[in-house]
């Protein structure tokens, strides 16, 4: 995939593609992404920015747990385009970061979707966490839990699940401030569960992109992480896999 942005009046293209279909869970895993663009940048910058990317995107995601020693993610640029160097002091680096961004999160939302088997991809929305590392462990947490994924592929609305991950990844959780919607729709409030049309979250749980929203105190810490469900064709996959 790729985006075009305006860079001192230049257009600029950043483009990305990756690599992922099994053993996928960061830091990283067997997965290969590698984004590419033609602007000018500082070689330092650009490597604080893919650092700062990669932790919200590739390192967010997960397919079944299991990790590998062959990883890569790499930016490169060719500087053809002819603006102003870029580096933190353009006053247009942002913009630029938020593109590289976008096409991160794109490349490591599509490996979770694309996961062995996998028919559903999954995004767990943590806020309120004491800071963004307890956030970042608790949305991971959620999207790697197997029963949780099992749920999902079943379209079963069992949130009791989807607390449980959240409890066992961090002691840092708030319960009366503790809330979990799914597909939209609240299930869980302020520690207790809540009432709901069971038949109606079921007919949302159809669908291929299921969003899980969770608030688990008053912090200011956020993050997202990305899965995928667990199927009957993962477990056949790899049951039939021989090296």
């Amino acid at each position: 995939m790729s985006v075009k942005v305006d860079i001192d009046n230049q257009t600029v293209t950043i483009g990305g593609t990756a690599k992922g279909s099994g053993m996928i869970h960061p830091n990283m895993a067997t997965m290969l992404g590698f984004i590419t663009t033609d602007a000018k940048v500082d070689s330092k910058a650009l490597n604080q920015c893919l650092r700062q990317t990669t932790d919200h995107s590739f390192n967010m995601i997960t397919v079944d747990g299991d990790t590998s020693t062959n990883d890569m993610v790499l930016c490169m640029a060719n500087g053809q385009v002819n603006h102003h160097s870029l580096d933190e002091n353009h006053p247009e680096w942002q913009k630029f970061v938020y593109a590289i961004n976008y096409v991160a999160r794109y490349l490591a939302q599509s490996i979770a979707k694309d996961g062995e088997g996998a028919t559903k991809l999954v995004t767990a929305k943590v806020k309120g966490a004491i800071d963004i590392h307890e956030a970042r462990k608790i949305a991971k947490s959620i999207v790697s839990s197997n029963l949780v994924k099992t749920a999902i592929h079943g379209e079963d609305a069992n949130f009791g699940r989807i607390v449980t991950a959240m409890g066992y990844a961090s002691k840092y959780i708030d319960p009366n401030s503790t809330n979990v919607k799914l597909c939209q729709v609240s299930v869980f409030k302020q520690g207790m569960s809540v009432a709901f049309d069971e038949a109606y979250l079921k007919q949302q749980l159809e669908a291929d992109n299921i969003v899980i929203e969770a608030t688990v105190g008053e912090g200011e810490g956020d993050a997202t992480a990305y899965g995928c469900d667990l199927s009957y064709e993962y477990v056949r996959i790899n049951a039939s896999y021989r090296t």
